[in-house]
């Protein structure tokens, strides 16, 4: 009896290892029109021939004629041709057909990357990588506002995604899914100005900036570990009129504009790892209920003047827009 639970719990066992094995493998891959393939005969090299897959997902060959290989894995298509061939050959047993060119499954990189063009692959891998295939982004590349056109699903849909901000948190595997036939498309940056020459942390100044309403909107030196409520202090703190709920700060790394939101007065009740430490260059904004956020200049709003040009010019721009838009809430 002792002998049978052990047999059993081996049987067990080995169902759980295999079973999660047989979990882990990947699907073969499945020959699509256009791929490239090789086929080969070891008992007769005469035969060996290297063919494109039809649009209509057929292949033709010497002796037998066309036979459907779309949708099929290698080892199918295999069989499948050793079965035809053996009607007009006996001597034909095996045959071995390799993928050349992986051609069925294609996307397209297009706009502001270093090779823009068409890439096919084996297994269609994530959006990131697929941006690194085509060189990354150029200088002028804006990588938080990425549109992807869908092909062969939900054809003609358009999708825009912040790439910098879910690679910058690791978030990778939250990227969009990409399929066979979409169009990715990096845009080029609002400002034509290079993204990096704005971002490089390298030749960042060492202060921040508070604009809008608060006591003394302007340049303040940066210390070190300066939280974001001693930093709107530093500047007079907010003014009466201020939306304290709708502050945001616009930031610049190497990968682009990143706009974070706080609603100051959940902010003082967060506990101390939490809190938001301001960086070189930071743009903090506080906007004014008498001053809507909705106001424009030259078609733009002021916030998307602070995410688009960042830095000390962002400073610039709107500091000679004063007089224009009242971003200090005063009359």
């Amino acid at each position: 009896m002792r002998l049978f639970k052990y047999a059993e719990l081996a049987a067990v066992l080995l169902f759980i290892v295999f079973g999660h094995a047989a979990a882990q493998e990947v699907d073969p891959y499945k020959i699509g029109p256009e791929d490239v393939l090789e086929v080969n005969f070891w008992q007769d090299e005469t035969l060996d021939t290297q063919v494109r897959v039809t649009l209509d997902g057929k292949i033709t060959l010497d002796i037998i004629g066309e036979i459907d290989a779309a949708g099929l894995t290698t080892a199918e298509l295999e069989r499948a041709i050793v079965r035809q061939m053996g009607r007009y050959n006996k001597a034909i047993s095996q045959a071995v057909v390799r993928v050349v060119e992986y051609n069925y499954l294609k996307v397209f990189v297009t706009g502001q990357v270093v090779s823009p063009g068409k890439y096919t692959f084996e297994d269609i891998p994530d959006l990131w990588t697929i941006i690194n295939e085509a060189g990354g982004a150029t200088e002028l590349g804006d990588l938080t506002r990425v549109r992807i056109i869908r092909g062969s699903r939900d054809a003609g849909e358009v999708e825009e995604v912040n790439v910098s901000a879910l690679v910058a948190s690791g978030r990778i595997e939250d990227l969009p899914k990409i399929y066979r036939d979409d169009t990715i498309v990096i845009p080029r940056s609002f400002t034509g100005l290079p993204t990096d020459a704005l971002s490089d942390s390298r030749a960042r100044r060492n202060v921040f900036y508070v604009i809008g309403a608060v006591g003394t909107p302007g340049v303040q030196n940066l210390e070190n570990n300066l939280d974001l409520l001693e930093a709107i202090s530093l500047a007079g703190g907010p003014l009466e009129t201020a939306k304290i709920g709708e502050v945001s700060v616009v930031s610049k790394d190497r990968l682009g504009t990143q706009v974070t939101k706080f609603n100051m007065e959940e902010y003082t009740l967060k506990p101390y790892p939490n809190r938001y430490v301001v960086q070189a260059e930071d743009v903090i904004y506080i906007p004014s209920q008498t001053d809507p956020r909705r106001r424009t200049f030259l078609g733009l709003g002021l916030t998307e003047w602070v995410g688009a040009l960042g830095g000390i010019a962002t400073f610039l721009v709107l500091a000679d827009q004063l007089s224009i838009i009242n971003i200090s809430g005063d009359e």
